[in-house]
C-alpha cells in the first residue's frame, strides 16, 4: 500500500470505503493486468501504523494488489480436534521466479505515478507509507514484505483436479476425495488464482455445485420395453 497525506479535507467514503479500482500492466507486453489497484480516501493504516510509519486524519491510498500471484502457502492440522486452528503459514514472496515481487515492486512504482499525475498531485502534501526515503527496487521489496496481507482472499487449499493429478482434494464434481457425500464449494476448491476478487467466482462455484447434486439425486429415466409380437 502506499499512502499519502492530503492538504485538504478528502470527500467523504462511501458505503464501501474504496471509490475506485484500477486494472494495470507493470509490463507493457504482457497479454493481461498482472496488478490490481483500490484507490481508498482514508488511512488505511492496519498494518502500517504498527510498523511505525506516519499516519494522517486526511488521506488517500493506493493498494497495488498481485493478480494470480504464484507463491503458494501451506495449512496444516495442528491436531485431530476439528475445533482447534490449523497451522496456516501464508508463505509470501517464496515463488522461486520472483514473480510476485516484481509485480508488488513494480505497482508500488505505478502508485506513486498515479499520485504525480496533475488531477492528484495537488492533493499530496507528503507520502506517508513507504515514504519518499524508500526509492530502490530492494528497498521498495523490502517494505511490500513487512506489509503485506491477503486483502481477505486466501484460496486453493482444497485445489479441484483431474484423477491423475496428486494434489487435488476434490475432483471435477467438487466431490472429496475418500469420503462419501461430501462436496467443497468455495474458494478452497481454485486450482489456480484468479485475477480479481473472488466472490463472484465462489457464487458459480456453488451454483454450479448445486446443479451438480441436483443431478446425481435426479431418479433415473425410466427403461424402454421393446414389446415382442
Amino acid at each position: 500500500m502506499v499512502m499519502w497525506e492530503a492538504t485538504r479535507p478528502v470527500p467523504g467514503m462511501s458505503r464501501q470505503g474504496w471509490e475506485a479500482a484500477l486494472f494495470a500492466r507493470t509490463d507493457p507486453d504482457a497479454e493481461e493486468p498482472d496488478v490490481m489497484f483500490h484507490f481508498g480516501t482514508s488511512a488505511f493504516d492496519l498494518n502500517t501504523a504498527q510498523l511505525g510509519y506516519p499516519t494522517a486524519e486526511q488521506a488517500f491510498c493506493l493498494t497495488p494488489n498481485v493478480m494470480r500471484a504464484k507463491s503458494e502457502g501451506v495449512v496444516r492440522l495442528r491436531s485431530g480436534d476439528p475445533s482447534t486452528p490449523p497451522l496456516i503459514d501464508f508463505r509470501y514472496f517464496t515463488d522461486p521466479d520472483g514473480y510476485d515481487d516484481h509485480v508488488i515492486t513494480e505497482g508500488v512504482k505505478l502508485a506513486r505515478a498515479i499520485a504525480g499525475q496533475p488531477a492528484l498531485r495537488p492533493w499530496v502534501e507528503r507520502e506517508l507509507a513507504p515514504g519518499p526515503g524508500v526509492r530502490t527496487d530492494e528497498e521498495i521489496s523490502e517494505y511490500a514484505r513487512r506489509t503485506a496481507n491477503t486483502v481477505y482472499h486466501p484460496a486453493g487449499t482444497c485445489r479441484m483436479g483431474a484423477a491423475d493429478d496428486p494434489r487435488a482434494v476434490v475432483d471435477p464434481q467438487l466431490r472429496v476425495r475418500g469420503v462419501g457425500r461430501l462436496r467443497v464449494a468455495d474458494a478452497s476448491v481454485f486450482p489456480t488464482m484468479i485475477g480479481t476478487n473472488p466472490c463472484i467466482t465462489c457464487m458459480m462455484i456453488g451454483e454450479k455445485c448445486a446443479d451438480l447434486v441436483k443431478e446425481a439425486a435426479a431418479p433415473a429415466p425410466p427403461m424402454e420395453r421393446n414389446l415382442v409380437i
